[in-house]
């Protein structure tokens, strides 16, 4: 006899660990269902060494202000009981700027880094003043839109939200022309288009507004120890709240009857009836393989076929024999010639040459206990389209990735020089990894 749930949740990354959480709360009966044994998706950790890395947390953003207002991510995590296990760390800075014209960093507080930028760049004050301006009213209207929207309010009107009207959705680089004249100033504003994954001339300028604003408002925070940690205090409080969770446990069809969701089939055969499911899987294996493209709606269909998939990344995960300072790296987050090289970075992502651009991560600023005493935990990461990557043989996939891996070292060595004499373990992982790992397309 199959058991019967008010909710099955497929995918225990942390999109499906909110939501059984969340639902588990609410006094849902929850299954949760989750094909690796470990819960966190891209939310974990792994050992190589005496390191245990980071597989994709760099920097959360909505946690506290610098005055110890919760932020939304906060709050959330509060109201559902997760906050409370997890201890947050403030960074000081948003980030450090390094190319062959710039080495800035930036405080993480709006007035200061106004103030930084509008000293250094006395020519273009007025516009630095009026272009965050224009983000924080950017985001005010845009936030009105949502709420109009949500509403079926009919105040979606220019006089309601000029701002969004203008610049909603224009590219970030043209909005960033109207108020900025001097190219290395557009640059140190320009990084955040890695975090989007689209390049200053196309990324939409409301989300990188929305970017700006939140670490600007909730300075960026990382997790004592690694981002498992946040992981395990989902998994935690949605078992303290009577949710069921399987893990090693896949599963292979969503079933339907009479044009409704009846429950799921896993990957060993167990069949759990539901009357509603929450996929954290990706859109194209939830639809076209688990639920079928026969019960997916044409409409649905020629959405996702008209979609490209976006970016993967590469990363390469580094354990130093060595304090931060060694090597001379003082801030968490430095982004390597990815300011005015945007569009040649991004244009290189789409073939497998190493890349002119990325950002170098040392998680020991923020957090000194992040690895042993007197090492480093460093990734380095770029961005990286999957399908280049089909094309390499098994039999030459080794030298590929470590001659793209080589390329992101000598970058990382021209920054940091003595950096590569004190590497004790390194990990290379590509999109191709990504997708068996995660079972994500691309």
């Amino acid at each position: 006899m199959a058991k019967k749930y008010d909710a099955v949740v497929i995918g225990a990354g942390l999109g499906g660990l909110s939501a059984s959480t969340l639902m588990a709360g609410q006094g849902k009966k929850v299954l949760l269902l989750e094909s690796h044994n470990i819960p966190g998706g891209y939310a974990t950790s792994f050992c190589r060494g005496r390191f245990e890395f980071d597989i994709a947390l760099h920097a959360l953003s909505g946690l506290k202000a610098a005055d110890g207002t919760p932020g939304s991510l906060y709050s959330y995590l509060d109201a559902i009981g997760v906050a409370e296990k997890v201890e947050f760390i403030q960074m000081p800075d948003l980030y450090r700027i390094k190319d062959d014209n710039i080495d800035m960093t930036l405080p993480a507080n709006r007035d200061a880094c106004e103030e930084m930028l509008s000293d250094k760049f006395p020519g273009d004050a007025e516009g630095i003043e009026n272009f965050f301006e224009t983000i924080f009213s950017m985001m005010d209207d845009f936030n009105g839109v949502i709420r109009s929207a949500a509403s079926r309010s009919d105040d979606l009107t220019v006089e309601k939200h000029p701002t969004f009207i203008k610049y909603g959705m224009k590219p970030y680089g043209e909005v960033l022309d109207d108020f900025i004249k001097d190219e290395n100033l557009k640059a140190i504003l320009s990084v955040y288009w890695g975090y989007a994954g689209l390049p200053v001339s196309k990324v939409p300028f409301h989300l990188m507004a929305a970017i700006w604003q939140s670490y600007l408002v909730t300075p960026p925070h990382h997790i004592r120890g690694n981002c498992q940690a946040l992981s395990n205090a989902f998994l935690d409080t949605f078992y303290e709240k009577g949710g069921d969770a399987k893990f090693s446990t896949g599963v292979k069809k969503i079933t339907v009857k009479d044009g409704k969701i009846t429950g799921v089939i896993t990957d060993d055969g167990e069949e759990y009836l539901a009357k509603a499911i929450v996929s954290n899987a990706n859109p194209l294996s939830t639809m076209i393989n688990m639920v079928g493209a026969e019960h997916t709606p044409d409409e649905y269909q020629r959405d996702l076929n008209s979609r490209i998939i976006g970016t993967s990344a590469i990363n390469i995960y580094i354990g130093l024999d060595c304090p931060p300072e060694t090597f001379g790296a003082k801030v968490h987050e430095n982004f390597l010639n990815l300011g005015s090289t945007s569009e040649s970075v991004w244009e290189n992502s789409f073939n497998l040459d190493p890349p002119n651009g990325m950002l170098f991560t040392c998680y020991n600023v923020t957090d000194p206990k992040f690895s042993p005493p007197g090492t480093s935990a460093v990734v380095l990461t770029t961005l990286a389209y999957a399908r280049p990557w089909f094309k390499v043989s098994p039999e030459r996939y080794v030298d590929v990735k470590n001659q793209y891996a080589e390329g992101m070292l000598e970058l990382a060595e021209k920054h940091f020089p003595g950096f590569r004499e004190h590497i004790e373990v390194i990990e290379v992982a590509t999109p191709v990894t990504n997708m068996r790992y995660t079972r994500n397309p691309n």
